[in-house]
C-alpha cells in the first residue's frame, strides 16, 4: 500500500491557475478573513509537560493525564453520531510508545487521531513516554498484553528498533510511525513484502535513487553534497548519509559527511559548515553546483539559522519538510517525507488492522509517493538560486518572496496586495 499525495500534483494545465500561483509567490501576502486555509497545526494544546496535540484534535477527542508519563484520549461527547462510528472499533485499545519528547511525535499522534476520527474509529488511545529505557519498555509491553491492548504504534526509529529486536513475533500487532527506512536498516528484506510477523513498517525516507533524481534535476551539474547529521543518530547516518555516498560514487558527485554532536550541535556547526564550504570550493569555485543536505537529525535541523549563517551562497536543503518555514530561518527547499504524511499512512495501516481488514504481517513497507516538496522563495532569492518550474508545480508547501505562506498542503492560499 502506498500513500499518493495527490495534492502535490497540479490538476491540469490551466494557464490562469499558473499565473495565479506565480502571483501568490510574488505578491506580499495577507490571509483574507474567514478563508478556511489556515493551518491549524500551528495551534498546539499542551496536554502534558512532554506532549502537545493540535487544537482541532479536540473536536473529536478528549484527553486525560493519568500519570506523569501517560495520557489517555477518548472520544469526545457529540464527536460523531452513533451510526457513523465503526462497530469494529468498539472497545479497542491503542498504545503509542514515545521514546522522548518530540514535536515530530506530536504531529504523528495528532494526525493519527484525526485519521481515526475521520473514519469513525474511536478506540481508547494511550500515549506513554518511556524514553530509551529497555526495562521500562519491556514492562509497558507486558502490561499492554495483560491489559488487552489491540495495537501498538512504535513511534520513532528507536522504538521501531526496540520492537524489531525485542518484540518480533509478539502477541500485539505493531505499526511503526515516524521511523526511518526499515529496508536500509536491515529490518525488512524488501519494500513490497510483509513481515510475516506481528509488525508492519512505514518509512520516513525517500529511496535514494529517487532523491538523487530530484537533486540532479535541481542542479544538473551537481558537484558536491555536504550532508549534515548528528554523530549519535545512527539511523540518519545509515539511511540518509551512507546511501547518498554510494549514489554519489555512481553519479560522479562528491558527498561530504559533516557530523556534529547532539549536545554541542550549534557551536560545532558554526565551525564545520564554513569548513565544508571551503572543501566544496576546491571543485566548485563559484559554489553554484553544490548543496548542503540536512538529514532528519533534530539537533541539526533545529539549528537551521546557524547553518544558514555559515553556508555562504550554498543552498541548504533538507529531507525534513518542516525545516522549510516562514521567515528567514529556513531551508531553501526540502525533498522528503513530512511527519504528517508518514503518520497518515501509518494511521491507515492501523485502521485496517483494528478493523480486521488486513493482517499486520501482510502489509508491505509503507512509502509516501511522491515525496513532499517545500520551497522558500525568500531564501532562494536571497542566495540567488533558480527554482525549476517543475518543482513549483510539484510542491505541496510554498513560501513566497516575502517569506509568508503561499501554498499549504497542496492548496494555494488567497492573497491580496497590501
Amino acid at each position: 500500500m502506498k500513500l499518493f499525495n495527490k495534492a502535490a500534483t497540479p490538476q491540469g494545465g490551466s494557464i490562469l491557475r499558473t499565473f495565479l500561483l506565480i502571483g501568490l509567490i510574488l505578491l506580499p501576502l495577507k490571509l483574507v478573513g474567514g478563508i478556511a486555509f489556515a493551518d491549524s497545526s500551528d495551534r498546539a494544546v499542551e496536554v502534558a509537560s512532554w506532549l502537545k496535540v493540535e487544537a482541532e484534535v479536540f473536536e473529536a477527542w478528549t484527553s486525560e493525564e493519568i500519570s506523569p508519563e501517560r495520557v489517555r484520549f477518548t472520544m469526545a461527547d457529540g464527536a460523531r453520531s452513533a451510526e457513523d462510528i465503526s462497530d469494529s472499533s468498539a472497545n479497542k485499545r491503542v498504545l503509542f510508545i514515545f521514546p522522548k519528547k518530540s514535536s515530530a511525535y506530536n504531529t504523528a499522534l495528532s494526525t493519527s487521531l484525526r485519521v481515526f476520527a475521520d473514519r469513525g474509529i474511536f478506540p481508547e488511545v494511550e500515549v506513554v513516554l518511556m524514553e530509551k529505557d529497555n526495562n521500562k519498555r519491556l514492562g509497558v509491553i507486558a502490561a499492554a498484553e495483560a491489559g488487552g491492548v489491540d495495537l501498538i504504534f512504535a513511534t520513532g526509529s528507536s522504538s521501531a528498533k526496540f520492537a524489531f529486536k525485542n518484540y518480533w513475533g509478539g502477541r500485539i500487532p505493531v505499526v511503526t510511525i515516524c521511523a526511518k527506512d526499515p529496508v536500509m536498516l536491515g529490518q525488512m528484506p524488501a519494500y513490497n513484502v510483509g513481515s510475516g510477523s506481528n509488525m508492519a513498517f512505514t518509512s520516513l525516507n525517500v529511496p535514494v535513487g529517487l532523491q538523487g533524481k530530484y537533486l540532479k534535476e535541481l542542479k544538473p551539474n551537481l558537484r558536491n553534497v555536504a550532508v549534515l547529521f548528528a554523530n549519535e543518530n545512527k539511523s540518519a547516518i545509515k539511511t540518509q548519509y551512507e546511501p547518498l555516498v554510494a549514489w554519489g560514487k555512481e553519479n560522479g558527485v562528491n558527498v561530504l559527511g559533516v557530523g556534529v554532536s547532539q549536545k554541542h550541535a550549534a557551536g560545532e556547526l558554526a565551525e564545520v559548515v564554513p569548513s565544508a564550504v571551503e572543501k566544496m570550493r576546491l571543485t566548485d569555485a563559484t559554489l553554484k553546483e553544490s548543496i548542503f543536505w540536512i538529514t532528519g537529525s533534530t539537533s541539526v535541523f533545529r539549528e537551521i539559522a546557524t547553518v544558514n549563517a555559515h553556508s555562504s551562497t550554498v543552498p541548504v536543503l533538507s529531507v525534513v519538510p518542516d525545516v522549510v518555514k516562514a521567515g528567514e530561518d529556513t531551508a531553501v527547499m526540502s525533498i522528503g517525507v513530512g511527519f504528517q504524511s508518514n503518520a497518515q499512512l501509518a494511521a491507515i495501516y492501523g485502521v485496517n488492522v483494528l478493523t480486521g481488514k488486513t493482517h499486520v504481517g501482510d502489509l508491505p513497507v509503507g512509502l509516501v509517493e511522491p515525496p513532499d516538496i517545500a520551497i522558500s522563495f525568500l531564501k532562494a532569492r536571497e542566495i540567488g538560486m533558480k527554482v525549476p518550474f517543475s518543482f513549483l508545480e510539484r510542491a505541496s508547501t510554498i513560501y513566497g518572496n516575502s517569506g509568508a505562506i503561499a501554498r499549504s498542503k497542496g492548496k494555494n492560499l488567497v492573497a491580496e496586495v497590501d
